[in-house]
């Protein structure tokens, strides 16, 4: 049963994004974009987005890459799980997976990032 559950709640959170409504769920603030895909290497280390949900008003949304390929394609992800940053519908940032899905980033640096990004606006 809790397995069950936990599967439909991870449908739930990766079903909302594809490729039709990226662009809206992307545009409008601060966004961190977490793409996985069922054949990754290693499974998505939550702690790598700690503290980053609200951040500068920062939101995170996930997707599954079957469910957006042409995005992951634009994109260039080719290893998962990979992140993007958007600002206002505009790619600034992404960090990819390398061949055994390891991302070498923390919360850190994608707050570091989104105030980069921040900055670059004030100016």
């Amino acid at each position: 049963m809790k397995k069950l559950l936990s599967l439909l709640l991870l449908s739930t959170m990766f079903g909302q994004v594809n490729d039709k409504n990226f662009k809206e769920k992307v545009n409008g603030g601060m966004v961190v974009v977490v793409v996985t895909a069922e054949w990754q290497e290693q499974p998505f280390d939550k702690d790598i987005i700690k503290g980053v949900k609200g951040y500068q008003d920062c939101e995170i949304i996930y997707v599954k890459s079957e469910d957006a390929s042409k995005v992951v394609k634009k994109l260039r992800f080719r290893n998962f799980p990979s992140l993007a940053l958007f600002y206002d519908g505009s790619k600034k940032e992404t960090w990819k997976a390398d061949m055994d899905g390891e991302l070498d980033i923390d919360s850190r640096d994608i707050k570091g990032a989104i105030d980069d990004v921040l900055a670059e606006d004030v100016f």
